[in-house]
């Protein structure tokens, strides 16, 4: 896909691929806020090329985190989770039949105060919270820990400037959010999707569809492997809308409190991950970086009249989110 820099290019008019590389000029940096503003009104979707992440990075990244997954599974387990957030997990989807089904991807967690003493941790919020508990990482492969840690420094830089366009877009002052991301508890999250070789069951899918909970999420897929699709409209009569995993790129999507944040003018919009075509057993691994604020960060809609919505703060609304969760599945 060729693009100049700057430019804007339309997916199916719902998700743009917006090219970064203008983001150091006053001028570049307005015109890039105004399509991310447009795009987070519509699809609360868009793909960014030229953002300055280094390839040798996202390469090492899939490489470290795809040796881990096909090691054996002694090897993963060392590392299985037990608090049922950091380390590796190994999940399935039921299909339309309601029976449980064999897992069809597995995913290895991390957050960026996971690796905080104890004593620092319990201080992140009055409430039982993922981001409070240690990360657990493997000792194989060997420079896996040290490239997660690279690829987090990356995506927290990448993050916080896209934040600071999020801020422009939405006529405040550009470094808005700043004071409310720098103690950010934020996951990284890799997804290893099994190659599958045997058809699943009806409306088993690798990942059925949900929004995202928090404020920004910056996605890794496979070069030329995709499988995300977008909703386009309700559940029941709206169009699934594929993303293509285009080479060098990164998914970005908002979550459902960066639509509270705006008071519901931005888009947190479902989506889910599609089966391969028949035939296509490839596996496929895809990485997403959930970028969330400071725990005590509050939270209120700023482009409309804050007191029509409860101010809350960053914590207390997702630990809201997974009570919910849990309350479903009981």
């Amino acid at each position: 896909m060729e693009h100049s820099p700057g430019s804007v290019v339309l997916v199916d008019d719902f998700v743009p691929v917006i090219d970064m590389s203008a983001k150091d000029s006053a001028g570049g940096r307005a015109a890039l806020a105004k399509a991310i503003g447009r795009s987070c009104e519509t699809s609360g979707f868009f793909t960014i090329v030229g953002h300055g992440v280094s390839k040798d990075l996202v390469d090492r990244m899939h490489a470290t985190t795809d040796a881990f997954f096909t090691q054996p599974d002694a090897e993963k387990q060392k590392v299985a989770n037990v608090a049922g957030v950091s380390g590796f997990r190994r999940f399935g989807e039921v299909g339309e039949d309601g029976k449980p089904a064999p897992g069809l991807y597995e995913a290895f967690a991390a957050h960026v105060t996971g690796d905080r003493s104890d004593e620092e941790r319990a201080k992140l919020g009055a409430y039982p919270a993922p981001w409070k508990i240690a990360n657990v990482w493997p000792d194989t492969p060997a420079e896996f820990t040290r490239t997660w840690h690279e690829y987090i420094a990356a995506m927290t830089d990448l993050s916080c400037d896209i934040m600071r366009l999020f801020a422009l877009a939405l006529d405040a002052d550009e470094k808005y959010f700043d004071t409310k991301f720098d103690e950010h508890v934020s996951l990284v999250l890799a997804n290893y999707y099994y190659p599958q070789v045997e058809a699943p069951r009806p409306g088993q899918l690798r990942r059925g569809s949900h929004t995202d909970w928090g404020s920004l999420t910056v996605l890794y897929q496979e070069d030329d492997n995709g499988g995300l699709q977008v909703l386009q409209g309700d559940e029941e009569t709206g169009a699934w809308r594929d993303v293509p995993a285009i080479p060098g790129s990164f998914v970005v999507n908002i979550g459902d409190m960066m639509a509270f944040w705006t008071g519901g003018r931005w888009k947190s919009t479902v989506h889910r991950v599609e089966n391969p075509a028949s035939g296509n057993t490839t596996s496929r691994i895809s990485i997403p970086f959930f970028y969330m604020p400071n725990h005590d960060a509050p939270i209120e809609p700023i482009l409309t009249d804050a007191t029509q919505f409860e101010q809350t703060t960053a914590g207390e609304w997702l630990a809201n989110k997974m009570r919910i969760k849990v309350a479903k599945t009981d």
